[in-house]
């Protein structure tokens, strides 16, 4: 695959609470005309493309493949240095983990850009994703027995790669910050995250969970919960049964999902997404955390007014702000002049909160 890089846009639009301020910049008329016309020529009907994930590694960026363990199970990342980068000194770093059913190298490229401004990248696959583990079942009857201590045997598996666990999502990025906090030449004291789409929702979760995210960054994050009381909802009929079906033999229905990257999920998806709503953890989350949260004036996906919007409102305290990239929708943030915006809004956003390396 050939990798690309397009030209630079260094602007972006910030509100706060609908309130604009020009402290990470703002789109200017003609900007805005540019945006207008890329959406004009470049017009989308669900999901990104191939050449949205293309870029070049910049130069003096160099990059490290690893393996992390979240419950035991082995996850692909890979990290991106800066060019400075020294194992002896002290720089921030950066999780990323992609959007629903989707891999990482769809993600790359904004990984590779964090680096280039001065950030430890860590991007990820959650696991049973891209390149990392799935689930690991015995295939067979259990032939070990409690009459020796150790059992040495043979025996067949299954790998189950259907499971879209929001929660064991958020895990996944726990045990990454933990992996990238052992990193040598990264300050485990200045660690951040970014997520797009479903996993922008997780940025809302990871900071009222976890002491060790000192910042986050969402992209048309899918923040939902701002209407639920907190109390457990009742299952429909469909989702009953399947529980029923999966508890009695193991395995559920299964459904095809995906815009980008088409696959298959349990429906246990369903009733577990419906479980995890980010927007509850609102109160949860400490003063000190900065939030970014980036929209799409055209979201089609869901309302930006109950997602985004309405999470800054209600987050009493603590610094939340807001970008709303005009004119495009959901998917055309990942590449072009919205791209641009998105991930040099980001990056400032980082560098203004955690410094840079040394």
């Amino acid at each position: 695959m050939k990798f690309r890089k397009g030209p630079l846009l260094a602007t972006a639009m910030m509100l706060v609470c609908a309130v604009a301020t020009a402290e990470l910049g703002e789109i200017t008329a003609e900007q805005s005309e540019e945006l207008k016309q890329w959406v004009a020529d470049n017009p989308r009907d669900g999901g990104t493309l191939r050449s949205d994930w293309n870029y070049d590694v910049p130069e003096g960026v160099t990059t490290k493949d690893v393996t992390y363990y979240s419950d035991e199970i082995p996850c692909y990342a890979k990290i991106f240095y800066p060019t400075e980068f020294s194992a002896d000194g002290s720089w921030p770093a950066i999780v990323l983990g992609h959007g629903y059913n989707a891999k990482h190298y769809a993600i790359e490229k904004h990984a590779a850009r964090f680096a280039e401004r001065g950030l430890v990248a860590m991007v990820i696959d959650f696991r049973s994703y891209g390149m990392s583990g799935g689930y690991i079942s015995l295939d067979q009857d259990d032939p070990t027995t409690d009459e020796v201590r150790h059992n040495d045997v043979f025996a067949r598996i299954k790998v189950k790669r259907t499971r879209l666990i929001s929660h064991y999502q958020v895990e996944d990025y726990r045990s990454a910050i933990s992996y990238i906090q052992g990193e040598p030449g990264v300050d485990p004291e200045r660690i951040g995250t970014w997520g797009s789409s479903h996993s922008g929702g997780h940025q809302i979760s990871l900071p009222a969970l976890d002491a060790r995210v000192k910042v986050s960054v969402g992209q048309v994050p899918a923040i939902g919960g701002h209407d639920w009381d907190g109390k457990p909802r009742p299952m429909r009929k469909r989702l009953l049964e399947d529980a029923i079906l999966r508890a009695r033999e193991g395995q559920g229905a299964e459904i095809e999902v995906g815009f980008s990257f088409r696959g298959t999920v349990d429906l246990e998806t369903q009733q577990t997404g419906s479980e995890y709503q980010p927007f509850l953890y609102v109160d949860r989350i400490p003063e000190s955390v900065p939030i970014l949260l980036i929209y799409a004036e055209k979201e089609e996906l869901f309302n930006n007014e109950t997602h985004a919007v309405a999470f800054a409102a209600a987050r009493k305290e603590g610094e939340t702000k807001l970008i709303e990239v005009p004119h495009i929708g959901h998917f055309q943030i990942y590449s072009g002049p919205a791209y641009e915006i998105a991930v040099e809004a980001a990056a400032a956003w980082y560098l203004k909160h955690l410094g840079t390396g040394h």
